[in-house]
């Protein structure tokens, strides 16, 4: 009797462990910040009731050039394996970029609608927290109020975009406060706060597996893209 009563215990123990996790949020935090030629962006990601903490970090941004793009240094942390850390520079070019388009498009002819998965899996993703504020001035007035309108226009365009594809549970707070008398400025900070249910998570890698699966050689493709991926990490390292 006794022996069943333990295995009915250890049975609802992982029942309601499992249903935990399901339930669980997926919760993630972004902000980039950029002040003349200063940038910062950070990511934080937290699962499992914050059993599972990551962050990644790009404390440095360069511009160099046209031709030569942009230098980033990168820093992980996550605390799987005792606050496990790591770091590497990379270095962002026309070539790079071009390369990650290719990608991208051998990956959607590697995946039976892969558009609509992605449309279908951000509807689930529900932001907190929205706010976008920037400081613009110029060396002549008039430029800076026409700069200004200008950039009014950009943010309710992506804004806009971003909440027809995300849902928004409070109204984005946007700022563009013109600064004059003042030597050329450009000053800006994003931050969102937002999540996404550990259940659904799941389920669209899932329904993504079944998608790659449903095209003729898409796993390799997957794994090709994934393998070089990983490749050029470790020769960062």
């Amino acid at each position: 009797m006794w022996i069943w009563l333990g295995v009915i215990l250890i049975l609802l123990f992982l029942i309601i462990a499992v249903v935990g996790i399901l339930l669980s949020p997926i919760k993630f935090h972004l902000v980039a910040r950029k002040k003349n030629r200063n940038e910062y962006v950070q990511l934080k990601v937290v699962m499992l009731f914050g059993i599972i903490r990551l962050r990644y970090e790009i404390p440095d941004i360069i511009f160099k050039n046209i031709k030569e793009g942009f230098f980033l240094k990168q820093n992980r942390t996550d605390n799987l394996r005792q606050d496990h850390a790591a770091s590497d520079e990379q270095e962002i070019d026309k070539d790079k970029v071009r390369l990650w388009a290719d990608e991208f498009y051998r990956l959607l002819r590697a995946t039976k609608g892969l558009k609509k998965w992605m449309n279908s899996t951000l509807k689930h993703i529900t932001f907190n927290k929205l706010d976008w504020s920037t400081n613009v001035a110029l060396t002549d007035a008039a430029h800076t109020a026409t700069l200004t309108g200008a950039l009014w226009g950009v943010k309710a365009t992506l804004v806009g975009w971003l909440s027809y594809h995300i849902c928004l549970k409070h109204s984005p707070r946007l700022f563009v406060v013109p600064v004059f008398g003042q030597p050329p400025l450009f000053a800006t900070e994003f931050e969102c706060q937002g999540k996404i249910r550990c259940s659904y998570a799941l389920y669209a890698a899932f329904v993504l597996i079944v998608r790659v699966l449903k095209v003729k050689g898409g796993v390799k493709k997957w794994l090709d893209i994934v393998a070089k991926g990983r490749k050029e990490g470790s020769s960062r390292s």
